[in-house]
């Protein structure tokens, strides 16, 4: 931990966005400047962390992507959104032990100022389509259910495509401010190296709070919004099934764990954003409580790149057939069919990695008229 300092939210760097490091001087008079003390031993458990979500979501994500990329056969709509949605994790997961590196140094980026900019704008880019995905999967799965027939023309393969190519330019326009704008600083308190911070102005501190809004605030308003009533009609009618009912487990624990990790990093970097624009005077208990409270949500919405597989893993027993017949198997043939979680609202088996056998012997049973259906 780096002794007192001074500091303000409009300091030369704000590297809460990505790690847990110290502040730069601001331009305040020293009656207004600000302790800065990193949290107690951030150096140790931030690349623990880090390299632990790492370690976990970079085989977990490539086996879905894996999964859904070589599944052969007729794919449901929502499979494209599983597997864009995997590929961002694995672009976000890439940058981390990046990050880790630099934590583990005190804030210190040894990685030249190419991989700083580059590594800022995975972040941003990934972060940015991982929001819109979770919120296009979350809009379809409230159309299937919700308006079934009406809603079959929006939400055909095509269309599909489309949307995720649009999530996908836009996470390369959210991503662009980063190389702008991020680029190696000089560590604060006079120390040796340097770290890969952002431009102090305003103009930047509000252009980063519109993306934050809109990149992360509003497609988590849509989807907690879409979720809800799906969960409500899901509840309602006992003809719907175990199938479902353990699908919508799923989805809603794909969701939550979503919303859960992002909240609060949305909530406390708009609070630092306003800071920063002096248009939220905040005194200093409340400045050093900001700054340790975006380290924690920091941590938080990072390790989030490593818990759908998880979520896989513990709650869908065909996933984890698939993960140990590969494993015991040895082989690389690529699975013949199979549906993700969010596929199984449309009446079909609720298993969401259900295996080829298993899904020959319900072809019957899923070939019939459905009350819902991709």
């Amino acid at each position: 931990m780096r002794p007192t300092e001074p500091w303000s939210p409009s300091a030369g760097t704000a590297p809460w966005d990505y790690y847990s490091g110290s502040g730069a001087p601001g331009e305040l008079e020293p009656e207004e400047l600000c302790a800065a003390r990193d949290l107690p031993y951030s150096h140790a458990y931030i690349p623990a962390l880090y390299l632990a979500a790492f370690a976990v979501g970079l085989p977990g994500n490539a086996f879905v992507l894996w999964l859904l990329s070589g599944a052969r056969g007729p794919r449901r709509l929502v499979d494209t959104f599983v597997q864009h949605l995997a590929a961002a994790d694995l672009g976000f997961l890439l940058t981390l032990p990046l990050w880790a590196a630099a934590a583990a140094r005190g804030g210190r980026w040894p990685f030249g100022e190419g991989l700083c900019k580059l590594s800022s704008f995975a972040l941003a880019g990934t972060r940015c389509a991982g929001a819109l995905l979770l919120a296009g999967l979350s809009v379809d799965r409230y159309l299937a259910v919700g308006r079934p027939l009406a809603a079959r023309s929006p939400r055909s393969r095509r269309c599909a495509l489309a949307a995720c190519a649009g999530v996908w330019a836009a996470a390369l326009a959210a991503g662009l401010p980063s190389l702008a704008f991020r680029r190696l600083r000089p560590l604060p308190g006079g120390g040796h190296g340097s770290q890969c911070g952002e431009e102090p102005s305003d103009a930047f501190q509000g252009l980063s709070l519109l993306l934050l809004l809109l990149t992360l605030v509003l497609p988590l308003a849509v989807t907690v919004v879409c979720y809800c009533r799906v969960s409500r009609r899901l509840r309602g009618p006992p003809h719907l099934g175990r199938a479902r009912s353990r699908s919508l487990r799923i989805i809603l624990a794909v969701e939550g764990a979503f919303v859960g990790s992002w909240l609060p990093f949305c909530a406390l970097r708009a609070i630092f954003h306003l800071a920063s624009l002096g248009a939220l005077p905040l005194p200093c208990h409340l400045l050093l409580a900001l700054r340790w409270g975006l380290t924690v949500a920091t941590c938080l919405a990072f390790v989030n790149s490593c818990a759908n597989p998880l979520i896989y893993l513990l709650l869908d027993r065909s996933f984890r057939a698939q993960l140990r017949q590969r494993g015991a198997c040895g082989r690389a043939d690529r699975p013949a069919r199979w549906s993700s979680s969010a596929s199984s609202l449309s009446g079909d088996d609720g298993s969401p990695f259900r295996s080829p056998a298993r899904a020959g012997g319900r072809a019957q049973t899923a070939s019939a008229p459905k009350a819902v259906g991709p």
